[in-house]
């Protein structure tokens, strides 16, 4: 039985949620958005915030899916198979229905509000019937999705519940590999493991323009490609609990990642515009744009594996209220978001105040709703099965 407890991971986790808060921020300012994902964004834009949210979202749920199936790993671990689809099921599967009837219809609202006062000037907290049509029909021309179902942000924990059943699957590929065991220990101290997960990874993104997964995952329908995709992550993740010294590996080479990805990104961002501006006519540049977007997505994610454990595996009143609030914090992050920048919008202000000022007011509300109104209650007993009596972080270090 392991029961060493990994405050670095835990840390990850959390900043992999809380990243939601600046990714969708920077959403709203996009001045080019990609061409898979039809958006209207405020007239206060920069392209600086293009190039935040495709960082971002190279490496977020990516890595996210990773830990999490580290830590699926870890439960089974400790409680079983049975054990493990009993707490997921009140952990994951019973937010997510709550969040389809309370969180989700208020960010439906909101994006709504968002893109009608984006583009007609209107600011209706209940938009105009007449309003809504034409926005259809505009998004319809723009290429949205039509007739699907979305599940917003909380897309990731319908993912989640279709990787919990690979359970077993992972379970007998672990011992499958025991028969290898010294052979991949190696393996797993070797660079060149970096490129292997790469290309696997770059396979799954074939089907995504540009080599980037902008789409299909938000939907109630399951997206058979993003299921692949993110779900080799889980896959992966949970083997390397049985490999753990992996872990200890990254860390002692996160100046290598690091270098790697701050090539890596540009050229990725660089591969994805030429594919897109090709609109599919080039498998050549469509071969680059995934090989490089594989090889941008891996770096980044041994990077903040690598730094997860070597500089924040340990206690910490800042690591702990990180690892108990991101999960409430990501829940009702997206309706702030939405709320602050529609709210935003009637103001002529600079693309950059504008997005701190959103990530501003969504922050503290996330928060402190937190510590008054759900770390002492039942809210805290339904998301995480107990109560805490956090202090905030600053002063509990003193």
């Amino acid at each position: 039985m392991n029961d060493r407890r990994y405050f670095g991971l835990d840390a990850l986790r959390g900043s992999m949620m809380m990243l939601g808060i600046v990714l969708h921020a920077a959403l709203l300012y996009l001045a080019a958005p990609p061409p898979a994902m039809p958006m209207i964004t405020d007239r206060n834009n920069a392209i600086v915030f293009d190039v935040i949210f495709a960082f971002i979202h190279s490496f977020r749920m990516p890595t996210f899916f990773v830990v999490a199936g580290f830590f699926t790993a870890l439960l089974v671990e400790k409680r079983g198979v049975a054990g493990t689809y009993k707490d997921r099921a009140r952990r994951v599967l019973a937010p997510l229905a709550v969040g389809l009837v309370t969180i989700l219809p208020l960010t439906g609202l909101f994006l709504l509000d968002f893109m009608l006062a984006a583009h007609f000037g209107t600011h209706d907290l209940i938009p105009d019937p007449e309003a809504l049509k034409t926005l259809d029909r505009m998004m319809r021309a723009k290429g949205a999705p039509q007739g699907e179902l979305p599940l917003g942000h909380l897309w990731f924990l319908y993912y989640l519940c279709y990787f919990y059943l690979l359970i077993p699957v992972c379970r007998w590929l672990v011992r499958q590999s025991l028969r290898f065991e010294e052979r991949l220990r190696r393996w797993l101290d070797s660079p060149l493991l970096l490129a292997a997960f790469a290309l696997y990874t770059a396979a799954t993104m074939w089907p995504f323009h540009g080599g980037q997964v902008h789409e299909g995952f938000i939907f109630i329908k399951p997206h058979l490609p993003s299921l692949a995709y993110y779900g080799s992550f889980f896959v992966l993740g949970y083997f390397f609990h049985h490999y753990r010294d992996f872990l200890q590996a990254l860390a002692r080479k996160v100046a290598v990642w690091a270098s790697l990805g701050s090539i890596l990104f540009p050229l990725s961002i660089y591969a994805s515009h030429l594919d897109n501006s090709a609109d599919g006519t080039s498998v050549a540049l469509h071969l680059g744009a995934v090989l490089a977007n594989g090889m941008c997505t891996w770096s980044l994610i041994y990077l903040f594996l690598g730094c997860a454990q070597r500089y924040f595996d340990r206690e910490s009143p800042w690591i702990q209220y990180v690892s108990q609030s991101s999960y409430w914090v990501y829940l009702v992050h997206m309706p702030l978001v939405l709320f602050a920048g529609w709210w935003l919008v009637q103001f002529d202000l600079p693309a950059a105040l504008k997005f701190l000022l959103v990530c501003a007011f969504t922050s503290v509300a996330a928060f402190v709703t937190f510590h008054y109104w759900v770390q002492k209650t039942w809210i805290s007993d339904f998301l995480h099965g107990r109560r805490f009596d956090l202090n905030w972080p600053w002063l509990a270090s003193r």
